[in-house]
């Protein structure tokens, strides 16, 4: 018996153990992301709010940046303020999606998985401050572009990050075209 030569069943089964495999880390890789983001973001803005009374700002680069605290009571840039329950709902909503999305988009590919995470941690992150704090504590502040925060940035560079994934092949698309 040659054993040098493997059969198609064996290429196959190869293939789905690296599929699974790949899966797993990917799957990692997008948890350990999204609990980055959710941790850098409490930490940073429970820094703040320990350290800066309620409109308080610090120059970063005049003119440019400075930390400024402040509270958004409503969704991205202050939309639906002062509804803090219809916000918290719809974000549980954007989670659930999320959350659903990635379970189909884990396996795709790396960018996929980790921009996933990251905006999985970034909406996770600002849904505390809401529930915990009726609203979401945010001190980058930008004069020219509302404020924001750490979870924020993990949602756009997530989506960013999402978006390239979805544009790129599957990791996969090479062996699905050669079985």
């Amino acid at each position: 018996m040659n054993t040098s030569r493997l059969d198609a069943q064996q290429v196959r089964d190869a293939a789905e153990r690296r599929g699974a495999r790949l899966r797993r880390v990917r799957t990692h890789l997008a948890l350990v992301a999204a609990a980055i983001v959710v941790l850098l973001d409490q930490v940073v803005k429970s820094v703040v709010r320990a350290t800066m009374n309620m409109g308080e700002a610090h120059t970063v680069i005049p003119r440019v940046v400075s930390i400024r605290r402040v509270v958004n009571e409503g969704i991205a840039f202050g939309f639906f303020p002062g509804n803090t329950t219809v916000v918290a709902v719809l974000t549980v909503l954007a989670l659930v999606a999320i959350g659903v999305a990635m379970a189909r988009l884990v396996g795709r590919n790396t960018p996929a998985s980790v921009g996933g995470g990251m905006l999985l941690g970034g909406a996770a992150g600002n849904l505390f401050d809401r529930i915990v704090h009726g609203g979401v504590t945010d001190f980058i502040d930008f004069r020219w572009f509302p404020a924001f925060n750490v979870a924020d940035i993990g949602i756009t560079v997530g989506a960013a990050l999402l978006v390239l994934g979805l544009m790129m092949l599957d990791d996969h698309s090479e062996d699905d075209a050669h079985p």
